[in-house]
């Protein structure tokens, strides 16, 4: 890694210079703590999966799958199946349609306006 000076950076790479400190300044709020961000690591399980399939013949190609992968074992394949066919596919939750967890866990981003620089550089 090379270390540069803030300044030469600034001079010689000014739109890049200008994108970092925002998107460095999207990641705090208002009052200057970090935003959280309640997905960082998450992976979803064979229940998060099963949530989006519409019918119970998808439920048991993605249970298949998992199992084919290795992600799930063969004990809970069966399990997952039985529950698909005694219960249904909506004994997982609540279907989750495209763009869910976008719209449950976005958090609004707070962006200095364009308005509040002078001279190329941000003022608080």
């Amino acid at each position: 890694m090379i270390p540069w000076d803030r300044r030469d950076f600034k001079k010689l790479f000014p739109a890049l210079s200008e994108e970092l400190e925002e998107s460095s300044a999207s990641l705090e709020d208002a009052s200057g703590e970090m935003v959280e961000e309640p997905l960082r690591g998450f992976m979803p399980g064979p229940e998060d999966y099963l949530m989006r399939c519409t019918t119970e013949e998808e439920a048991i190609q993605v249970i298949e799958f998992l199992k084919q992968r290795r992600e799930i074992t063969d004990e809970e394949s069966e399990r997952l199946k039985k529950q698909v066919y005694e219960k249904g596919v909506r004994s997982f939750g609540p279907l989750r349609e495209e763009g869910y967890y976008l719209r449950t866990y976005h958090k609004k981003r707070h962006y200095r306006s364009p308005s509040n620089k002078v001279g190329g550089e941000l003022n608080p």
